[in-house]
This record gives C-alpha cells, structure tokens and sequence, in this order.
C-alpha cells in the first residue's frame, strides 16, 4: 500500500508542468525569430555580394566561349532566385511579430511557414543545384579546351564532391538547425497555449 501511494505521488509530480510566465515565453519566441531573421539577413547580404561579384565577372572578364557566359548567367539568375526567396522570407519572418498577441493564429503561421521552408529547401533546393550543376558544365567546356584532361578532371571530380558535400552535409545541418529553432518557438508557444487552456477550466 505503501509504494502505491509513493507511485501515485511521482506520477502526480510528473502530470504537473511547471506553469511558464507569459513574458518569458514572449522573450523567448521574440529572441529565437530575431536569431532566425538575422540568419536570413546575413544569407541576403552575401547573395547580393555573390551577385554582384558574377555581374562583375560576367562584364570584365573575356571568355573565348559563349558557353561561359551563359554559365555566369545561370550562376546569376539561381542566386536572383534565391535572394529573393530569401528576402521574402526574412520579411514574412520580421513582420510576424504582430502575430504575438494571438498564439493560435501564430502558432499556425509558424507550422505552414516551416513546411514552406521545408519544401524550399528540399525540392526546390534539388531544382536550385541541378541549374547551378548546368552552369558549371557549361563553364567546364572552356576549361576542357584551354587546360589539360587532367585538370579538367580534377576540376570536375572536385566540383562533383563539393556538390555532394554540400546537399548531404551542410544542407542537412542548415534545415536541423532551422527546424530546431521554428519548432522552439511553436513548442513555446503552445505549451503557453496549454496553460491558458488549464486556467480557463
């Protein structure tokens, strides 16, 4: 009889949440969205910087082949592309702060905006990299005719791997990451929500 009453003590003690502060959830959302647009801010800026060096490439440097200058112009329209998804989002991302004062509304915004980021940076992103995979075959028909095979290979093989590593790899960490720091905010957000729903009974 004994142990019954020390289980149904613990398990009580583990049915109570310990109650969060309205203020301190709003601080943490608040401090987790500005993390999370910053990031985007910092990816908008050197997009534009990226951009900005290929215009430069694309009207200074003299390419024998035309297909070069068609790779810069794809490098250019895929990084176009991106910087405005990417300016899009931050500015989704900033102006949701209005959403604060409804959790509900907000929580649902948050989970149809990370499955629109997820989308992004899975299917869209395999589109993204197959137009970039294009630009640089088509730049690499330069390097075949004015380097040897061999360099051409190894620039290649090299490119192949970069590639690789960077949709198995860092695309994987970058899309945990924001994940980890949308579902911190909607996690946030709703154990606010459960709480309310406890005091309103």
């Amino acid at each position: 009889m004994k142990d019954f009453e020390e289980l149904k003590n613990i398990w009580h003690g583990q049915a109570e949440l310990p109650r969060v502060s309205y203020e301190e959830v709003l601080s943490k959302v608040k401090k987790t969205r500005l993390v999370f647009s910053n990031k985007l801010l910092l990816q908008v800026v050197s997009l534009s910087l990226a951009i900005a060096l290929m215009v430069l490439i694309l009207f200074k440097v003299d390419f024998r082949l035309d297909t070069s200058y068609l790779a810069i112009v794809i490098f250019i329209l895929c990084c176009l592309f991106y910087l405005y998804v990417q300016v899009r989002d931050y500015r989704k991302i900033s102006r949701s702060e209005t959403l604060l004062e409804m959790p509900e509304e907000y929580i649902s915004y948050l989970k149809s905006y990370k499955q629109a980021r997820y989308i992004l940076n899975t299917r869209i992103y395999r589109i993204y990299m197959l137009f970039m995979g294009i630009g640089f075959a088509l730049y690499f028909i330069e390097v075949f005719f004015f380097v040897s095979m061999v360099q051409t290979l190894i620039a290649v093989a090299f490119t192949v791997a970069w590639f690789f590593v960077c949709y198995y790899v860092f695309m994987r960490m970058y899309i945990r990451k924001e994940e980890a720091r949308l579902n911190e905010m909607i996690g946030n957000l709703e154990r606010l929500k459960k709480q309310f729903e406890v005091e309103e009974v």
